[in-house]
């Protein structure tokens, strides 16, 4: 049976925003050279914080995708809320299909930890086709760093996480144009889901209240946090450059 909480909700649960998500955005933002007045995508933004974080910060447009229309519903809010909606935009539609036309984009990037259920080589495909020529692109992803048994590999498929291998992300990039490749652990101490049941606990009753707690004492997720420290899984920034000839 798959998670009840949806992949915003579920990423708000394991990875809280001042421990685990803003640091890996700030290490994100500075691998891709941020700066103001860039036209900036973001695919799988979820409920659009960090699209809010990295527009307020630099000051520059982003614009904001994801399958989920509630998480987008609720980016518009707080993109109204905090008095950003000229700089940060949100849109419902598909990754593997975006409603952009091409090489449009200074800086593209989509985490794929949010786009659970999702072809990961398409959603990469798109990011080739609508980043400009000699721009930068980057895609977070989850990695296989280990075989997993095959029992935990079921379970986590029931979660719709689609993990590949750093050579089979790495291919996807290359065949979208994307070269001189670069990966790094998405967080430096190589935690990227935060710890401590109780803190889960809560998360998960704010974010679908008993949905949300038998979500966070599944064993779905029991199979995910296990496999995550025990760095069988692990979640990486790849990024490159959109070569202009292909």
């Amino acid at each position: 049976m798959a998670l009840p909480l949806s992949p915003a909700r579920l990423m708000a649960v394991l990875q809280p925003w001042a421990d685990v998500a803003e640091p890996i955005h700030r290490r994100l933002a500075h691998l891709v050279d941020a700066e103001a007045g860039q036209e900036v995508l973001w695919v799988g933004c979820g409920a659009g914080r960090s699209v809010l974080w990295w527009a307020k910060r630099y000051e520059t447009h982003v614009q904001g995708i994801d399958s989920d229309p509630e998480a987008i519903e609720s980016a518009e809010r707080s993109s109204r809320a905090a008095g950003l909606g000229s700089l940060a935009t949100f849109q419902t539609a598909d990754p593997g299909d975006l409603p952009h036309e091409d090489k449009m984009f200074d800086v593209t990037i989509a985490n794929l930890l949010c786009l659970c259920d999702i072809d990961g080589e398409k959603v990469v495909a798109e990011l080739g086709r609508v980043a400009r020529p000699m721009s930068t692109v980057a895609a977070v992803v989850p990695t296989w760093l280990s075989t997993p048994k095959p029992a935990e590999a079921k379970l986590l498929e029931s979660t719709g996480l689609a993990p590949h291998l750093l050579m089979e992300w790495k291919g996807y990039l290359r065949s979208a144009g994307i070269v001189e490749l670069a990966v790094e652990d998405a967080a430096l101490d190589g935690k990227w889901i935060a710890d401590g049941w109780i803190g889960l606990l809560v998360r998960g009753w704010r974010a679908a209240r008993w949905a949300g707690v038998r979500t966070v004492m599944s064993r779905q997720f029991s199979t995910l946090r296990k496999l995550a420290r025990r760095r069988v899984l692990g979640l990486s920034i790849v990024k490159g450059t959109r070569w202009p000839h292909s």
